[in-house]
């Protein structure tokens, strides 16, 4: 496994502080390599002061080391081994690194990772002689370098790469003479090189065009996020904190939408109601999506995140019963019925909040993804009637249905909705919660999808000649 990493910047003090997506280049790599798996980082700067790091980057599980550009080697701090090689100007989402990491050497002495060259100002066209070879991208069916190399511990080491006048890919020609070199082609373009602010744009369109979750819903994937993703990265900009994005954004529209439908025997205050709440599921997607992208997702912010969004959930029912008094305050039913639903609420966030204590998570999201791994053989037809009717109770689908009903002055189908929905979950909630702790068993990291191509290409020109 690789441990070690080594980010180098070539292009002057300035480039440090390029900015993508909220982070200077110097952070994002830092962050990027460490959330890759590598542990003791050294980072190449052009000579000068150390640069300054956040402190979320100090408070990494992360030992890092600068060096400077033609300064003398300094004393080993960590025994030499095998490393992921990252060049400044180029931006990883972490699953591309992932993916080098985890593909491994094998019997090469360096691994390449290119893709195609459908981005500006990329000129490093790879190829294969006598050694490895950057050239001017004149083909389309070329593979352009994605600056990320795997680099066996005797082909050089960081400290030889600081001492040398040459430029780092003029110094990994010289070093991979006769050497085995394996190239690895990234299937999905998540990596871009940033020269200037489009560049920059263009990296950060691939950032955030990761950043749904897998768990998310058909109404979050295909109608919220058309919305939050641009808020999103407005919000990246300003420096604003996840945490902050959901107390301003997320629990404020969600307690006035709940205040607005107390009145809901006025169309205006029920149709505000349900556009806040429309909008407070859509900037609930803005918190995870600026914490990814800035990758600073903690096991705090998540529960942060899960509390902030129950909070406004009961609030939400119990100004739902309020409502629904004041426009039939002769029908104790509705109040009967409300309390019962509340009462629901509590049982099941009390069942699944201690099932996310006992597993680790702190998304009540995790609790569907859990139940699926329950075999088969073992749920009853009202288990499998939940699973599959599911997607009812997630946020992004009953506060569209909300807000449709709203706009269309049909209150009461929202309460009932809510009524019958709440309780069908309580049921569905204690009647899994018993074969879901007998079958738990603690995720595991996905593994990133396989790459494309793992070769190892011949080092003499011959060989070379009859590839291409």
């Amino acid at each position: 496994m690789i441990r070690q990493g080594l980010l180098v910047f070539a292009g002057g003090r300035h480039q440090l502080n390029i900015r993508v997506a909220g982070l200077s280049l110097l952070e994002r790599g830092i962050r990027t390599m460490a959330r890759a798996g590598i542990k003791h980082l050294q980072i190449l700067v052009p000579d000068g002061p150390p640069p300054t790091l956040s402190r979320i980057v100090e408070n990494l599980d992360l030992n890092i080391e600068f060096l400077f550009w033609g300064t003398a080697p300094p004393p080993a701090t960590a025994p030499q081994e095998d490393f992921l090689l990252i060049l400044g100007d180029y931006v990883h989402h972490h699953a591309s690194l992932q993916a080098l990491v985890n593909s491994g050497l094998g019997n090469q002495d360096i691994v390449v990772q290119v893709g195609n060259p459908d981005q500006q100002n990329l000129q490093q066209a790879v190829s294969v002689t006598a050694a490895l070879e950057f050239g001017e991208i004149t083909n389309p069916d070329a593979k352009a370098s994605a600056g990320a190399f795997l680099c066996s511990a005797d082909l050089f080491s960081p400290a030889e790469l600081a001492a040398t006048a040459a430029t780092p890919l003029e110094f990994l020609r010289t070093r991979t003479v006769g050497r085995e070199i394996g190239l690895l082609e990234e299937p999905l373009p998540l990596w871009h090189r940033v020269v200037d602010r489009r560049g920059a744009r263009a990296a950060k369109n691939m950032l955030f065009s990761q950043v749904t979750k897998s768990t998310s819903g058909w109404i979050s994937r295909h109608v919220n996020a058309r919305i939050s993703i641009p808020t999103s990265k407005l919000l990246i900009e300003t420096g604003i904190s996840p945490h902050m994005i959901t107390i301003l954004l997320v629990l404020t529209t969600g307690l006035g939408a709940a205040y607005l439908v107390t009145q809901a025997h006025n169309y205006a205050h029920l149709a505000g109601a349900g556009i806040l709440w429309q909008f407070a599921a859509i900037f609930d997607r803005c918190d995870g999506e600026v914490a990814r992208v800035k990758l600073c997702e903690s096991k705090f912010g998540e529960w942060f995140d899960t509390l902030t969004d129950n909070i406004a959930y009961i609030f939400a029912y119990i100004c739902m019963l309020i409502g629904m008094h004041n426009l039939y305050p002769e029908t104790p039913l509705y109040l009967y019925l409300g309390f019962s639903a509340i009462g629901a609420l509590l049982l099941t966030l009390a069942l699944m909040y201690s099932f996310a204590l006992k597993t680790g998570s702190g998304s009540l999201q995790n609790y569907l993804v859990e139940f699926a791994k329950v075999p088969d053989a073992q749920k009853g037809k009202i288990d499998r009637f939940l699973e599959r009717t599911g997607f009812l109770g997630k946020r992004d689908f009953f506060s569209f249905f909300f807000f449709v009903t709203a706009i269309f002055n049909c209150f009461e189908i929202s309460y009932w909705f809510a009524i019958i929905g709440i309780h069908l979950q309580a049921l569905g909630v204690m009647l899994s919660q018993h074969k879901m702790l007998q079958h738990y068993r603690k995720p595991t990291p996905e593994a990133p999808a396989a790459p494309t191509s793992l070769e190892t290409l011949p080092v003499s020109p011959t060989a070379a000649k009859d590839r291409r």
